[in-house]
């Protein structure tokens, strides 16, 4: 009964280092949507020419999910 109370009482995403992992799963989602929507029409998955709205707003969102995830995974 002691493991289970002392589980309770740690924060969240401490347990088994799971912030860290968090951090590494988002940075790796993060880098991989900012590289698809930099490169959608290069690798024909773009749907119009040119860097459209799609285009932008993948790209923020790859970046915003690449600096928390390195931000979580560095964290102590």
């Amino acid at each position: 009964m002691k493991d289970l109370k002392s589980a309770k009482d740690t924060k969240p995403f401490q347990i088994m280092g799971a912030k860290k992992t968090t951090g590494i799963v988002l940075f790796a989602v993060g880098a991989v949507i900012l590289v698809l929507a930099l490169a959608a029409d290069p690798i024909g998955i773009g749907g119009s020419p040119g860097f459209g709205r799609r285009h932008i707003l993948g790209a923020l969102l790859g970046a915003v999910l690449t600096v928390v995830g390195l931000a979580l995974g560095y964290k102590k």
